[in-house]
């Protein structure tokens, strides 16, 4: 059955996503853990600070044969972080960019001002340890990204030490506190359209049962709902994932992961609706071939796949020491590819399915305007965020351009169903593979019903005589005598 086939294709492609969070990790920007390294320098963490109320608060202890370690606070300049980090350059010349009056070299010992180190008095620590808690505020003229590395080019041990660092932007402020300054304002532009996308699933809901009772929902449309929903489930998903963050400092990345699953899934619908309407189905005619099915369903399955290896591209194998945006991997550019492959098949399919439909060019024109547009877009915002967008702005700037893409997608494709599918239906000798060449509007719409041929009435309100009658046995009719035939045999 071909109904039971697309649902085996949407049911795969969704299992290939799915696998995807089983691969987590946990993000958050309360961090602690334990450090073990034979190196005498390794990266701890990053953060984007606000200047003036961004704050950096560690809580370290580490044993005394392995004093004195050092924090190291890299910002992003090139002649910083940049000009260090996986350079080959040895301990004292990464440690040689930092300004120690600037304070961004802090000693962990009870001799440095303001370090917040003393002798440990916790008994569980055998052998002496040091204890250091204390806190730093930043100052520059933007937003930076900094960068916390370990260090002790003295020890011939390497470096080990326990760790619990908070960074915190405004404490005062619950929206900004736990979050760096490249995702501010993300939780709120997410919510605000996870209200509009409410709104407009509510509505294609209304739209639904009102195809349904006029025997007009047909599967593109349902691929559009599958689409509206999974991108509100993932927004709510990700505005969870942010709420938690803003209150604990923490948040289980697996939320996260299952979200972006889920908006790469509305993705896929969106992108099989396209290219179904494409090729005619459901405008031209009611079923594609064989073919054409399979070669959509290959490049579907193609999407996921790349899909599902950019997510654990990004989780397991991106440098956490570099700012580096989810696209910028080999998946990414896959995908970049990939979506201009589409745009390309797209164009394909318009052009001749409007060749072959001339009456239908109006709508095919709009449609390839408006939807070229979505095709070209992530291509375009991929590239401009990687190379041009500044890093501090980065994500949520990304953030509000790809949901306001999406949104209008989404809603362009509502306003063209309200406004065309108003009381169509084919027409004519239709054939299931290729209707007829005419508009689907009917020429005379809900046309009443002659109830005076149905009922049998007069216009003065008599009855007419019936036509129709039951008889028993044969029917005698009236004839006129038989002639005489006046031929003879002689």
């Amino acid at each position: 059955m071909v109904v039971a086939s697309y649902r085996e294709i949407y049911r795969d492609l969704i299992g290939i996503l799915i696998i995807t969070i089983y691969f987590l990790n946990v993000d958050g920007k309360i961090i602690e853990g334990e450090l073990r390294s034979n190196e005498n320098w390794a990266f701890l963490t990053r953060f984007c600070f606000l200047s003036e109320v961004g704050t950096f608060e560690y809580d370290i202890e580490y044993p005394k044969d392995f004093k004195t370690q050092n924090i190291l606070l890299y910002y992003d300049e090139k002649n910083q972080w940049p000009a260090v980090y996986k350079k080959n350059k040895t301990c004292r010349e990464q440690e040689s960019v930092l300004s120690i009056p600037n304070g961004q070299l802090i000693a962990m010992n009870e001799s440095t001002f303001r370090s917040g180190c003393f002798d440990s008095e916790d008994p569980a620590l055998e052998g002496g340890w040091i204890h250091c808690h204390s806190k730093r505020t930043f100052q520059s003229r933007r937003e930076r990204w900094w960068f916390i590395a370990i260090s002790n080019c003295d020890s011939n041990k390497g470096l080990y030490l326990r760790y619990r660092i908070v960074m915190t932007n405004d404490e005062n402020n619950l929206w900004f506190k736990h979050f760096s300054a490249d995702q501010l304002y993300i939780l709120q532009v997410d919510i605000s359209f996870l209200v509009f996308y409410i709104i407009l699933m509510l509505m294609s809901f209304v739209e639904t049962q009102a195809l349904r009772a006029r025997h007009l929902l047909h599967r593109t449309y349902t691929l559009y709902l599958s689409s509206v929903i999974l991108e509100c489930c993932g927004l709510s998903l990700h505005c969870a994932y942010y709420a938690i963050f803003a209150r604990e400092g923490t948040a289980g990345a697996e939320v996260r992961l299952i979200g972006k699953v889920m908006e790469a899934l509305s993705t896929l619908f969106l992108l099989a609706l396209l290219l179904f309407i494409a090729k005619g189905y459901t405008v031209t005619r009611g079923r594609l071939k064989t073919k054409t099915l399979f070669k959509i369903t290959g490049f579907l399955w193609l999407y996921a796949v790349v899909y599902a290896i950019l997510f654990l591209y990004e989780t397991k194998f991106f440098d956490p020491g570099k700012v580096l945006y989810i696209y910028e991997s080999p998946a990414g550019y896959g995908l970049i590819g990939l979506r201009l492959v589409g745009w390309a098949w797209f164009v394909y399919a318009v052009i001749f399915t409007m060749m072959h439909y001339p009456e239908k060019s109006s709508f095919y024109t709009k449609i390839f305007l408006l939807y070229s547009l979505w095709f070209l877009s992530a291509p375009v915002v991929i590239l401009i965020s990687t190379f041009i967008v500044p890093k501090w702005i980065r994500e949520k700037l990304l953030n509000f351009v790809e949901l306001f893409i999406s949104l209008c997608a989404h809603f362009v494709f509502f306003i063209g169903v309200m406004l065309q599918t108003n009381g169509t239906t084919p027409l004519g000798d239709n054939s299931i593979d290729k209707f007829a060449h005419h508009p689907y509007a009917l020429t005379s719409p809900n046309p009443a019903p002659n109830y005076a041929v149905i009922f049998g009435i007069q216009s003065n309100g008599n009855s007419v005589p019936p036509t129709e009658m039951v008889t028993y046995g044969p029917v005698v009719r009236p004839s006129a005598p038989p002639v005489e035939d006046t031929r003879r045999v002689s």
